[in-house]
């Protein structure tokens, strides 16, 4: 009897008109999305290449001058365009791509546009994520929106009822095939645009991509039951399919649009912190009085005798200067992850909001990856800096007084590029996308059982005549 009736719902939902739209419309947003991506990620790599070139030359010419200017100089360090960005751009556009360091300290992160006009950087990629996030979302309530009232007004629910089928059955059957039918929407547009980009991109067949494609329909399966367990609820609460329809908007822009766009004012509100112009006030204030309570010829330079006992005393009070203001920073940017976190789990109560977290830990993007390349740059900078100590250390015209900002008590002689730490990305592990998520699968979970449970106490006492 169950597969019967999960049968008669799934036929009733693909052999209709909504269905046949709606597979239209997403595959055609698949193609688009395909198309656009191949298109601009050979510009994203393009640009990568030549921002790679330029800060790769610019540390090669400063190893051949010496190993005290290759040690001290600022360099920005920029974030390879991910491949797997046509599932999902994880909105990496807004977050920082590139690093700012030097051999003693990573000083700070920003965002590079690479845009020609800043005024069209706004805007949404046509990806895997967005197709499921708006437009899917919105075609399972269409096909839930009406399960219950819409059957009501037909007369075909007291007839399906008649039947040897309780109501639990049947309440189910329409969930499974309501989820089902977006999956016979996925499918065909996912297929299709992997093959468009492995046909025309430059990205190639792996055993990660196929894992990550599995992962990225395995939340879209989540997306969808949550769309669907409100679109039976709107159907459930109301009598007439019209009214229904309204309800189910109701909740789409609720969880859709409101509440993942919500995220600055939840910041503001519920997890403030100081500013940047305090930060900065804060620095200054930090800076003005190391300044004041340096010793005397602590501020002396005189660049051609290195040894002269000043100089020890002016290395010591930038490296002081330095940590002062590193310490200051590192705090700022640790309550920014802080809130930008706890911000996360309070729009977490939108499905939306965490299918962009599950498909953004399933191409290892996003604010996920960034925070492990913030990490491990750490890393890095401090093996970067052990490898100028040593280089330091051999040299007996170097006094050994480290200046994290000049070129005057240590080294001076060149070193070979080929020898120089260069920071490489490191993908992240399945551990690490899987324990950024589990706060947040539980937390849709937890929603998906609590409104379908309340669907059914409500079909249980549904009137059906």
């Amino acid at each position: 009897m169950w597969k019967t009736v999960l049968k008669r719902e799934v036929q009733q939902n693909i052999y209709s008109m909504r269905f046949l739209i709606s597979l239209a419309i997403v595959l055609s947003v698949f193609i688009a999305g395909s198309l656009s991506f191949v298109r601009n990620h050979e510009l994203a790599l393009e640009k990568d290449r030549i921002a790679m070139t330029v800060f790769l030359d610019k540390m090669k010419a400063d190893a051949a001058s010496n190993a005290t200017i290759l040690a001290i100089t600022k360099r920005d360090y920029p974030l390879r365009p991910r491949d797997n960005g046509f599932i999902s751009d994880a909105k990496e556009k807004y977050l920082p791509n590139e690093i700012t360091f030097s051999a003693w300290n990573v000083f700070s992160f920003g965002n590079r546009s690479g845009s020609a006009n800043p005024f069209l950087t706004k805007h949404d990629e046509l990806n895997w994520s967005l197709v499921i996030s708006l437009i899917v979302s919105f075609v399972t309530l269409l096909f839930t929106f009406d399960a219950v009232s819409g059957e009501k007004e037909s007369k075909t629910l007291a007839l399906a009822l008649s039947n040897s089928v309780s109501r639990g059955t049947l309440l189910t059957a329409k969930f499974v095939s309501a989820v089902s039918s977006v999956l016979f929407l996925t499918v065909p547009g996912i297929l299709l645009s992997l093959l468009i980009i492995l046909v025309i991109g430059r990205t190639s067949f792996s055993p990660a991509l196929a894992a990550e494609a599995a992962g990225f329909l395995a939340a879209a399966i989540l997306l969808a039951a949550s769309f669907a367990a409100f679109g039976l609820l709107a159907s459930t609460l109301v009598r007439n399919a019209n009214v229904g329809l309204l309800v189910a908007l109701s909740f789409w822009l609720l969880f859709a649009v409101v509440i993942p766009n919500s995220s600055a004012f939840v910041a503001k509100r519920l997890f403030p912190i100081r500013s940047a112009q305090v930060v900065q006030a804060k620095v200054d204030a930090a800076l003005d009085d190391l300044f004041k309570s340096a010793p005397r010829g602590s501020w002396m330079l005189q660049r051609q005798n290195p040894f002269l006992p000043y100089h020890e005393l002016r290395a010591n009070a930038q490296r002081k200067l330095m940590q002062a203001e590193k310490e200051i920073r590192d705090n700022y940017y640790r309550d920014m992850f802080r809130q930008f976190e706890r911000t996360r789990l309070v729009v977490a109560l939108s499905p939306i909001s965490d299918f962009e977290y599950f498909t953004e830990a399933v191409v290892g993007g996003g604010y996920l990856r960034f925070r492990k390349i913030w990490e491990n740059f750490h890393v890095y900078q401090g093996q970067f800096l052990a490898f100028f100590q040593t280089l330091d250390a051999r040299d007996p015209a170097s006094p050994h007084w480290y200046n994290p900002y000049e070129n005057v008590s240590t080294t001076r002689k060149p070193v070979a590029f080929e020898e120089v730490p260069i920071f490489q990305e490191k993908p992240l592990s399945f551990a690490d996308r899987l324990s950024s998520i589990i706060r947040y699968l539980l937390v849709n979970a937890i929603l998906v059982v609590i409104i379908f449970y309340l669907t059914y106490v409500l079909f249980i006492r549904y009137d059906v005549r």
